[in-house]
């Protein structure tokens, strides 16, 4: 498969996985998922606003889903994963932080000090937001959003459908909203999510997993095991983790319907959102070099970043390209990877 045509298959298959995954939670559309992990919202929605330029539609569908279930985003959490992207990812999300801090009339002030950062500078010109899937700019809109042109961005004025629905917190891949439903959104019911899908957990792996500071993650999982519903034990060289007894939990969340629950699977969605847009980054990289050698080269060096990436994530994943795989099959065998991983499915540890 050539490099364009392989570019074009990795956009729709992502664009097909982020109309499932929003699908789940509430907008607007005929995709259905049959999905078995837990969603993560706020990784979900840094790598969508990216991806989703070239899919105006879903971009808009987001913001639409946003204003009825804005509440539900842990803004510190989204902040804090936002601070690890590139300038130009942090303007869009600051974009439509200071949209919602119009438009959504409930919790506008939640989303204020997130849409007064990153700013364009007078400086910036201004860059068509959407894309065609061939990596085109749209034409340049004739009546611009000036929230967007605040940020450096040009689209023309937002005329939100409002057919996004409230998320079903009662699915099993939403139990992270039914657990901010109950201990409200922040680092308590990130470590609960933690230790339902995994045996036990130290504060800084359970920090790293769910993406807030050690001292939060720490002081959350002290607090958490005052209610004796936490426990704490020994393991390695002293080292304290912390854990609960699942089947007690799971009765609790589940109410009468405990027979019937099947925990959802834990992924590492910042870790896997960040590999995939490496690998989106890399392939337009190269879409135009024209040298193997240097298509290689350049793909053997994503590598490196990506495999581990993937690693944290969680995924049941294909073994990565030898390192002694010669240059001219080397993005053969880059092509054949990454589509496995597009078809992985999440493994059974827990």
């Amino acid at each position: 498969m050539s490099s364009r045509n392989f570019k074009e298959f990795f956009l729709e298959n992502i664009l097909d996985f982020l109309w499932r995954q929003w699908s789940a939670l509430g907008v607007a559309g005929g995709a259905r998922t049959e999905d078995i992990w837990v969603i993560d919202p706020e990784a979900l929605l840094i790598f969508s606003l990216e991806m989703a330029r070239y899919e105006p539609r879903l971009f808009d569908e987001i913001l639409d889903w946003l204003l009825v279930n804005g509440k539900w985003i842990d803004i510190q959490r989204l902040r804090g994963i936002t601070k690890t992207k590139d300038e130009k990812s942090q303007r869009l999300t600051s974009t439509v932080a200071c949209f919602l801090s119009y438009e959504a009339n409930t919790y506008q002030r939640k989303w204020r000090a997130l849409g007064s950062l990153n700013r364009a500078h007078s400086s910036t010109q201004g860059e068509i937001l959407f894309k065609t899937k061939e990596g085109k700019p749209y034409p340049r809109p004739t009546k611009g959003s000036t929230i967007f042109y605040d940020y450096g961005f040009l689209r023309e004025n937002l005329v939100l459908r409002k057919m996004s629905q409230p998320v079903p917190i009662v699915a099993s891949t939403n139990i992270r909203f039914l657990l901010r439903a109950l201990f409200g959104i922040g680092s308590r019911s990130e470590c609960i999510l933690y230790l339902l899908t995994h045996e036990a957990g130290r504060p800084a792996e359970v920090a790293n997993a769910i993406g807030i500071s050690v001292r939060g993650t720490q002081n959350a999982l002290i607090e958490l095991g005052e209610s004796g519903l936490v426990l704490t034990r020994i393991h390695g060289k002293r080292k304290i983790e912390y854990w609960l007894s699942q089947n007690r939990w799971r009765q609790f969340l589940a109410g009468a319907s405990f027979e019937e629950l099947k925990m959802p699977v834990w992924l590492d969605w910042i870790s896997l959102y960040s590999a995939l847009m490496n690998v989106w980054n890399v392939l337009n990289e190269i879409e135009k070099t024209e040298s193997d050698y240097m298509r290689s080269s350049k793909l053997r060096e994503t590598m490196e970043i990506i495999d581990i990436e993937f690693s944290k994530s969680g995924l049941d994943l294909p073994s990565v390209p030898n390192r002694d795989v010669r240059p001219e099959r080397y993005e053969e065998e880059f092509h054949n990877f990454v589509a496995k991983v597009l078809g992985a499915r999440s493994g059974t540890n827990r």
